[in-house]
């Protein structure tokens, strides 16, 4: 009786042995999880931020000076670019400039003719209208920030 008393005591105790166990385990299982989620997270991260960013390119230099039509012309103003960004137009005909701001925002300007069209917010049109009283080549260049200085400019040729 007594060795069968034993055996019951030996196998509830190894039983509570394995049933103390599972909380143990369960824990063990838990933590295991918080952990891996935490590496994906920083891997998730450290990819995301070693992703190569995307650099906006300045478009080509427009290969031809585009003629302004019927004294008005649409001017695209984007990150550090005006397309096109070689007018001509006729010295003493009005022009009508519209300029659209497709990134960021952008003014432009004309020093030498008076030019300036307000800063304009992403999405956004401005217009000018202006009459060349000279002829000559001048620059156009938007003064926000350093845009001119990474190559937001164009050149307006006047005619005869």
């Amino acid at each position: 009786m007594e060795e069968k008393i034993e055996s019951e005591l030996s196998s509830n105790n190894s039983e509570m042995k394995k049933s103390n166990n599972l909380p143990v385990i369960g824990f063990l299982v838990i933590l295991a999880i918080v952990i891996a989620s935490g590496v994906l997270k920083v891997n998730k991260k450290s990819s995301e931020t070693s992703l190569p960013v995307e650099i906006q390119s300045t478009p080509t230099p427009t290969p031809a000076p585009i003629d302004v039509v019927n004294g008005e012309i649409s001017v695209e103003a984007g990150s550090f670019y005006y397309k096109p960004n070689l007018i001509r137009v006729k010295k003493g005909e009005k022009v009508k400039l519209i300029l659209n701001s497709v990134s960021m925002m952008h003014d432009f300007n004309i020093d030498e003719l008076g030019v300036k069209v307000p800063i304009t917010k992403s999405g956004s049109t401005s217009t000018v209208e202006f009459t060349p009283n000279q002829v000559g080549e001048f620059e156009f260049y938007c003064s926000v920030g350093q845009h001119r200085q990474n190559g937001q400019v164009g050149k307006l040729i006047v005619t005869e």
